[in-house]
């Protein structure tokens, strides 16, 4: 049942599809951020598998930057929940590497490259010094994982620019008012949200293509 939450809250990964422009319906994050435990589409997706795989990478990761020297801490040792005046913000990092008074902060991702995954980095790049006590007062750089390779992100990507976006995002996802509906099949098919409590998704089936024409 669709209940209120007490205070806004905020996953990490429900934003960074925004910021990066991935997803374009504010709505379904602001949705998420103030109600809880509604009703959800059914999925055929494999968590099992992916936290196979997920974990793999994390472990194999972990064990090269202890190989370099690092301090590794591991998923849940990363997990935060800082809160703002707009709203609460939660995470989790796969891993925080400490050296020399220098940190990255990694995550590793099985499936294709989006331009989100940088800006979840980022967001973690931000928040772990505030909420993980052996981050205080060490640069960070990124680095987002994929099977197929890494992407470095400098410490200088985190700058005052990044930092505002980051900060107007939360601000806008939780506040009090509704944000704009942008319903797509390509967005609508990746969202949990049904059309209980979203009546302008829209479905596959509902897609309609123009097969034939004389306009052109």
């Amino acid at each position: 049942m669709t209940t209120p939450r007490d205070g806004s809250y905020i996953w990490v990964t429900w934003i960074s599809g925004l910021m990066a422009a991935d997803r374009h319906c504010e709505w379904s994050a602001w949705f998420r951020a103030h109600f809880k435990d509604y009703q959800k589409t059914p999925s055929d997706f494999d968590l099992a598998a992916w936290k196979a795989a997920h974990g793999e990478m994390v472990r194999t990761r972990a064990a090269e930057l202890r190989a370099e020297g690092y301090d590794v801490f591991v998923e849940d040792q990363n997990k935060f929940s800082l809160k703002g005046r707009a709203a609460t913000l939660g995470g989790v990092a796969d891993l925080v590497a400490l050296r020399d008074r220098e940190g990255l902060v990694v995550d590793c991702k099985s499936g294709q490259r989006r331009d989100s995954d940088a800006f979840q980095v980022l967001t973690y790049m931000l928040v772990l010094p505030l909420t993980h006590a052996s981050c205080k007062g060490v640069s960070l750089a990124g680095e987002v994982q994929y099977r197929d390779g890494r992407l470095p992100i400098a410490a200088e990507k985190l700058d005052g620019q990044m930092r505002g976006l980051i900060r107007a995002t939360i601000e806008r996802v939780g506040g009090p008012e509704p944000l704009p509906r942008v319903p797509s099949v390509s967005e609508c098919r990746f969202c949990d949200i049904t059309a209980a409590d979203c009546p302008e998704r829209i479905d596959e089936a509902q897609r309609v293509e123009v097969v034939d024409t004389d306009l052109f």
